[in-house]
């Protein structure tokens, strides 16, 4: 070797573009330099995971010339066969693209690149930005790799050495023109020749950090002892108190927006001081910055005083990769319209005015709102009232203690960590159910394959009727051997599990998911549930709190819908919602555990929480208190990363003053402008029951401005819907007729009865 091979190009044409691209878009050098070469970094990454991962950014001065370098650890390095260059040439001629593990032919020639799955890069600037970081376009590389194999080479403006050198002679290759020793930890190292003054001299004057602390802090938080990005081998740190202000949002669990669309964090941080750091609301992809999302409503006086942030899942990252200009800071010209930003600009829009109605910063007619929610409010006492008087169930919206449970245990599939399965396999589970009541209860369950796709039910695995003690247990193993006959090949299939009490209707299903000689789709919907189980007051029924008495028994559930485990903490603390920001009074407890796939749990007891006046005199003298509890991944794993957000479930306390009626928070109200739904009124069950009211529909229109109609109105709608709510929450005792559960009845009595304990509610309600 020694005799240097062309790349076939207009070498300095073809990367000189960044230059301009960079300056287009009001960014320096030494800020595209360093996104570009850490995402390099960063995307070299064999998984997700950040344990020992180093990327170094620093300066180095000697006999030989001075350089950049640019070096990081924990990555696989430049892997694959040592190809001559000619080679690649000739492959790329002919349109073919190298494979992701030829890392080192990729590296060396020029237009090959990609293959990158954990980084934010999958087109752009690359490893070009190394050229133009130097005044000669040349830089030296060279790479650890993870099979020991140790290669060196050069990129003179576009020229490289015909093959990359090996073993010693890449190290002498490396120490006789830059008079650096060979790396000795696995990765890659780019050492760059003469580099431009405006990168060097922020490097050393310290310039560069604030562009890597604005563009990275959300993976620098992420970091272990092992891990970090450094400039002239010091540690970058996330600023100190760019989250230090009252007037702050963040999303305490992931969201789905516009049907598909999930947020997996959003944070918004208001400086009526003026003293915020950063500016703007960027949206974060593979923990990058790419940039700042437009804004509108944003009040004249907290223009440069909020800064935001917001991260997707990794579905709606790709379709924003897909519309990502080359250097990583913002949408190419003309794909703003593209759903997949259009839909996080309105989501954030949405969550940003919301929070600033909340804080008094936008009016939008708030004395309207605030008559109209007041109304709401005394229209859902007086239902719910009403509801007491007739003596019906009390739905709740505080831990409930399950009459029975029922769970799978033991699951174990033909090959771990997957759900497929084939012809012959088998799947093997048990069955396991609880059950609290008081009396022995006779239950009725089925195991059967369903097509989710279809709802069609493909084959019967099991049935049978059983009676299970007060407080015990019934556990059964059960074995099912795929076949053709009992499955849907090409598809997902699912056993389910139904349980029902015989003579009450009360049914709880179990799913579990196997597919038929088909891989898990990547959109499939991994969850994980947090749910406050048991929680005791002073005096039953009421969420009531005086100083220095205590709730106890505090317990929560947890349920992993997932085929992983799941390593948690679970965080406890007690917040004044009394005020607008809702900050933490104190920290109660914290649970750390592990889950197996599709299993629950629930924590142990807290025993008592004493609300002591010494602690929250200081805070409040009545009002509400929300018990919160957090739960985040302590592990990485294949859906989190440690420290993520998981879930979360907030529950109100009322400090030295009573709840509202006793039942006022069985449903919250939500009001929706939709003039297209035909619908007047509709609702939501589970954790978040709601009640919705379509205030764009016309029959609305019409008496809005009439206050006695307009009341009468509302309060029919929302009795009709919490009506409606005991039916889809499984109460049906209220509804049964001549002697007959409401599950004996034929399709056209169950309908006329529903309509007719609607009616002869608000009948009542009228007396």
């Amino acid at each position: 070797m020694g005799k240097l091979t062309a790349i076939p190009q207009n070498y300095k044409k073809n990367v000189d573009w960044i230059i301009g691209a960079y300056e287009d878009s009001g960014v320096t050098f030494p800020d595209g330099f360093q996104k570009d070469a850490i995402q390099n970094s960063v995307g070299a990454r064999k998984t997700h995971k950040w344990k020992n991962w180093v990327c170094d950014i620093s300066y180095i001065e000697n006999e030989h010339g001075k350089f950049v370098v640019v070096e990081d650890s924990g990555t696989v390095g430049l892997t694959g066969k040592n190809t001559p260059v000619d080679k690649i040439n000739e492959m790329m001629a002919a349109d073919k693209v190298l494979p992701p593990e030829e890392r080192l032919s990729r590296f060396t020639s020029m237009f090959n690149s990609g293959g990158n799955k954990t980084g934010g890069g999958l087109f752009g600037a690359g490893k070009s930005v190394y050229s133009v970081a130097s005044e000669t376009y040349t830089y030296y590389f060279d790479s650890l790799r993870e099979d020991g194999i140790y290669v060196a080479n050069v990129n003179k403006c576009g020229q490289v050495e015909l093959q990359a050198y090996e073993g010693e002679a890449a190290k002498k290759y490396i120490y006789d023109n830059t008079g650096l020793s060979e790396k000795k930890t696995t990765g890659t190292r780019v050492i760059i020749v003469d580099p431009k003054p405006e990168l060097v001299d922020s490097i050393n004057n310290g310039g560069i950090i604030p562009y890597i602390q604005e563009s990275w802090w959300i993976i620098i938080q992420r970091f272990d002892s092992t891990s970090r990005i450094s400039v002239n081998g010091v540690a970058v740190q996330v600023p100190a108190g760019i989250k230090e202000t009252p007037r702050k949002y963040e999303l305490q669990s992931p969201e789905t927006y516009a049907s598909y669309y999930k947020v997996k964090h959003f944070g918004l941080y208001v400086f009526e001081q003026g003293n915020n750091l950063w500016n703007g609301i960027s949206y974060y992809r593979k923990g990058m910055k790419i940039g700042e999302i437009d804004m509108k409503e944003i009040p004249d006086k907290l223009h440069g005083k909020y800064w935001g942030y917001i991260e997707v899942d990794e579905e709606w990252e790709y379709e924003l990769a897909d519309i990502e200009d080359k250097i990583h800071f913002g949408v190419s010209k003309g794909k703003k319209g593209k759903s997949a930003y259009q839909n996080l600009k309105n989501y954030v829009n949405e969550k940003t005015k919301a929070s600033l109605i909340e804080w008094g910063f936008i009016k939008n007619k708030e004395n309207e709102d605030k008559k109209l929610k007041d109304e709401l409010k005394l229209i859902a006492e007086d239902i719910q009232d009403l509801f007491d008087k007739l003596g019906f169930e009390d739905l709740g919206k505080g831990p409930q203690k399950a009459d029975f449970d029922v769970r799978w245990q033991d699951i174990t599939y033909p090959v771990a960590g997957t759900e497929r399965v084939t012809t012959g396999d088998k799947i093997k589970f048990s069955m396991r159910i609880k059950s609290t009541y008081a009396a022995d209860k006779k239950f009725e369950y089925r195991l059967y394959v369903l097509n989710p796709q279809t709802g069609i039910v493909i084959s019967q695995i099991a049935t049978d009727k059983i009676t299970v003690k007060s407080n015990t247990v019934f556990k059964q193993e059960f074995e099912h051997k795929i076949s053709k006959n009992n499955s849907e090949r090409y598809a997902e299939n699912r056993i389910v599990l139904s349980v029902k009490v015989i003579g009450s209707g009360k049914e709880k299903k179990k799913e579990l998911a196997y597919f038929y000689d088909i891989d898990r789709p990547d959109n499939k919907r991994d969850v994980v549930n947090l749910s406050l189980h048991e929680c005791l007051f002073p005096v039953e029924g009421s969420r009531r709190v005086n100083f220095d008495e205590p709730v106890k028994k505090v317990c929560y559930k947890i349920e992993n819908k997932r085929n992983h485990n799941l390593s948690y903490k679970l965080n406890v603390s007690i917040h004044n919602a009394s005020d607008s920001t809702c900050p933490k009074i104190v920290d109660v407890a914290s649970f750390i555990g592990e889950i197996e796939p599709f299993d629950e749990i629930r924590t142990d007891y807290i025993e008592e929480i004493v609300f002591a006046k010494s602690v929250y005199e200081s805070h409040l003298t009545e009002g509400v208190l929300e018990l919160r509890a957090r739960l985040i991944a302590n592990e990485d794993d294949e859906q989190f990363e440690k420290g993520d957000k998981i879930t979360s479930y907030n529950y109100k306390i009322f400090l030295n003053t009573d709840e509202k009626n006793g039942k006022n928070d069985a449903f919250d109200i939500q009001l929706v402008m939709a003039p297209e739904n035909f619908k007047r009124s509709w609702f939501t069950p589970g954790n978040t029951r709601t009640i919705h009211l379509n205030v764009g529909h016309v029959a609305y229109l019409n008496v809005k401005d009439y206050p006695e109609f307009q009341h009468e109105y509302l309060r029919e709608q929302m009795l009709k819907q919490y009506v409606l709510l005991y039916l889809a929450e499984g109460k049906y005792d209220m509804f049964g007729a001549q002697g007959k559960t409401f599950m004996d009845l034929e399709p056209q009595e169950a309908a006329d009865q529903v309509l007719e304990k609607i009616e002869s509610v608000y009948a009542q309600s009228l007396k």
